[in-house]
């Protein structure tokens, strides 16, 4: 099965505050990685598919489309479209410490973790089209 992907980099220009500053290739695989993130948080919501698996239904559509911008737009702006950067502590080097260990994930939420690696915008989208249950969305 192909992934699918729910923006376009024009869609991306469209919607994004700042417009993207590196490699178009870059930016296609940005958004590939943001569809999976949509895909992962509305794995379990029910909507009307096509034969390709994207849904038909046109505000969906535009939801999953705008929440996949809005990840990638996060990304851009965080420069950890893995996530990496919740799971750092602070850097110790000799009796200098740079950070404390409150960057790191631990004592954090599902759901505070969830906005660590991809914003809270695209969690209100889905949110708010009715895509996302409660556990994710209050968590």
């Amino acid at each position: 099965m192909a992934m699918r992907v729910y923006a376009t980099a024009e869609e991306y220009a469209g919607l994004a505050e700042e417009p993207w500053d590196g490699a178009p290739e870059a930016l296609v695989k940005r958004l590939r990685s943001a569809s999976i993130e949509v895909e992962k948080l509305t794995r379990r919501t029910v909507y009307a598919t096509d034969a390709d698996g994207y849904p038909t239904d046109p505000d969906i559509d535009d939801a999953f489309m705008e929440a996949t911008c809005a990840i990638t737009e996060y990304w851009a702006e965080t420069d950890d479209p893995a996530g990496a950067a919740q799971y750092e502590g602070a850097v110790k080097i000799g009796s200098v410490s740079l950070g404390t260990t409150s960057s790191s994930s631990e004592g954090l939420t599902e759901r505070e973790k969830l906005e660590r690696r991809i914003g809270t915008k695209a969690i209100s989208i889905l949110t708010n089209a009715g895509l996302i249950g409660s556990a994710v969305a209050h968590t």
